[in-house]
């Protein structure tokens, strides 16, 4: 019961509880302004062909501030997003914080590989080059 009411009584808790809150409200903005930036992007390309670069850094960058966001409110990261750190650009700064965080929970030395299996020509095979076509028949016609 002890460690319960100091848990609660830690004030870094209470702080982190409330930017955690804040970006999740930041959040819901974003994923508004993905949705307007996903229907821009999809009636330029059906209209023109291609899409807009402005546009496609523009979501390349809002993508990497959601995956940081996401990282800091799911307790993966310590790192607070913007408004709290710089804007990242597009950079591989928000990707190898992702990747670096991550922690290697699992020995390998534990595990050897496998020797091969020998196959059998008695198992069935669900490839297309044998015929697969054919097997399977549509019940509606």
């Amino acid at each position: 019961m002890t460690e319960l009411k100091a848990s609660l009584m830690n004030t870094d808790s209470w702080v982190r509880l409330g930017y955690v809150l804040l970006f999740l409200v930041f959040l819901a903005v974003a994923r508004g302004l993905l949705f307007i930036i996903i229907l821009i992007q999809s009636g330029m390309f059906l209209a023109t062909g291609s899409t807009n670069k402005k546009i496609r850094d523009l979501s390349d960058d809002l993508s990497l501030w959601v995956l940081d966001t996401l990282r800091f409110v799911t307790f993966t990261s310590e790192h607070k997003a913007f408004p709290f750190s710089d804007w990242s650009k597009r950079s591989e700064d928000s990707a190898e914080r992702a990747v670096g965080d991550q922690k290697d929970l699992v020995d390998d030395s534990e595990f050897t590989l496998a020797e091969p299996v020998e196959t059998s020509d008695d198992v069935p095979s669900f490839t297309a080059g044998e015929g697969a076509s054919n097997r399977v028949k549509d019940k509606d016609h």
